[in-house]
């Protein structure tokens, strides 16, 4: 699915009407009405809706709801916040139709909300300031208020483009969008504000969608390495350094090593503090040396995997400043995202991980910056370093300047937990180590990951869900991405 920054839908509904013949008119019909039917499909027993309209063309889709629900004997509370004199004549003219069936609304005042589900037609996509008092105390009644709550296009004072709370948004159970769906929708805080999501196209063609460009695509299928031969051994599948694992920390390299054998890699070798090494054991198919045999690794490896664990110290910083000069593929992860490292390094074939805080630090930002706007500071990471940047969190992004950026919607709230960063780079390594290219490579695992923990949730509670879990599914992920595709 590609997703579309708010101009850009603005540019799809006027293709509608230049390209594919609509009136506004019907396409506002076609808007208010696509909402009633999944009103009725989820909240079948009604007798009474509450309508809050603005005085813009979300509004005006407002009153095509009340008009729906008029028709089929349910009640109706509409009301209003601002200047319906202000309306376009497409909104005004689904007003004046309801005004001759002797339909009323009341000015909102802060009364009594009656309906047993609330409509929000208050706000459209295009907000990008942050709201009055008025507004949000407003917006806050209507949250607090027991009945449910479905949103017309996106649910009033989310931003359309970033996905924040401007700073408050109605929080809805469903939210039917149009036309073209929107990045807010997916980035930072919007799926938590929309809830479940309908997307209704409105009968718009592929013709008038040509030339309007998409910000994201989701990632909803992979590229996975060729299925093996019978003829092959281990060399054939990557031969990975992972680098890492300082005092008290080899457990990040531990995860990613793991992650990378699951995921396919033919050897894995651990360089670790050297008092780390019998920590790793456990794990026979690991091959564990301490950092100092670098020098004797790092020409036999296809790809390398540096940061998990790494730690700041003196040892560290000597590995980094060996792997500036190295071509080969690098995932860089935790310890080793540091501005100096990145922007000297040699290779041409680097996938960086952040999370929210690491990408501040790199972009001498803020987190809260970063989470405001996790697209452009994606795109901005994927610049500056000119590599494949993997942003995670809700909605892990995955950019290259010559790519076009990637969202994950799959996953859930179950992998904020410690050590899934160590294991994403583990699978994007794996993956590097057997063919792909770095962003295929990337899209890739951030997939097989949430799938993962999608996987391990089926039956339980996400509280439980540990790294190691992931680790374990990974075998059974990739096989029905095979059978899948």
């Amino acid at each position: 699915m590609l997703l579309y920054a708010p101009e850009s839908v603005y540019r799809l509904d006027q293709a509608a009407v230049a390209i594919d013949g609509f009136s506004e008119i019907e396409l506002m019909q076609r808007t208010g009405r696509s909402v009633w039917r999944a009103l009725l499909a989820r909240w079948s027993q009604l007798e009474r809706i509450t309508v809050f309209a603005g005085s813009g063309n979300n509004g005006g889709d407002a009153f095509v709801v009340a008009l729906c629900a008029r028709e089929q004997g349910i009640a109706v509370q509409l009301l209003i916040q601002g200047d319906l004199t202000r309306q376009s004549e497409t909104a005004r003219y689904f007003t004046e139709l309801w005004q001759r069936g002797g339909g009323t609304w009341e000015q909102w005042r802060g009364q009594d909300i009656s309906g047993d589900v609330i409509v929000d037609g208050l706000l459209g996509i295009g907000l990008q300031r942050e709201l009055d008092t008025d507004w949000q105390q407003m917006i806050a009644d209507i949250n607090r208020h027991q009945s449910p709550r479905i949103a017309i296009d996106i649910p009033s004072g989310l931003n359309g483009l970033t996905g924040s709370p401007q700073p408050v948004a109605v929080t809805a159970q469903l939210t039917v969008t149009f036309i073209g769906a929107k990045t807010g929708q997916y980035l930072c805080d919007g799926p938590d504000y929309c809830g479940e999501l309908i997307f209704e196209d409105l009968g718009l063609s592929m013709s008038a969608r040509a030339g309007i460009e998409a910000q994201l695509e989701t990632v909803e299928s992979c590229s996975l390495p060729a299925p093996r031969k019978r003829n092959s051994h281990k060399n054939h599948y990557g031969n990975l350094l992972i680098i890492g694992g300082d005092n008290g920390m080899s457990g990040a390299v531990t995860l990613a090593a793991r992650a990378a054998l699951r995921s396919g890699a033919g050897l894995v070798t651990a360089l670790v503090h050297p008092d780390c090494r019998a920590n790793l054991a456990a794990f026979p198919e690991i091959m564990v040396l301490g950092w100092d045999a670098l020098e004797t690794k790092l020409p036999l490896a296809d790809v390398i995997v540096v940061g998990p664990g790494l730690g700041d110290g003196k040892d560290a910083v000597k590995i980094l400043r060996r792997l500036q000069r190295t071509a080969l593929p690098l995932v860089v992860d935790a310890g080793a995202l540091k501005t100096d490292f990145l922007m000297s390094l040699d290779t041409n074939e680097c996938v960086i991980t952040p999370h929210p805080g690491e990408a501040a630090a790199l972009l001498s930002s803020s987190t809260s910056e970063i989470q405001a706007d996790r697209l452009a500071a994606s795109a901005a990471l994927a610049d500056r370093f000119d590599a494949t940047c993997v942003l995670k969190g809700s909605g892990t992004l995955i950019a290259r300047a010559d790519e076009l950026t990637a969202l994950n919607r799959r996953g859930n709230a179950g992998m904020a937990s410690a050590g899934m960063g160590d294991v994403l780079s583990g699978i994007i390594a794996a993956l590097i180590g057997q063919g792909l290219a770095p962003f295929s490579a990337a899209r890739s695992a951030v997939l097989i990951h949430a799938l993962c923990a999608e996987s391990f949730c089926v039956g339980r509670d996400q509280i439980g869900l540990i790294a190691g879990d992931i680790i374990e599914l990974i075998p059974q992920v990739v096989r029905q991405l095979r059978d899948a595709g």
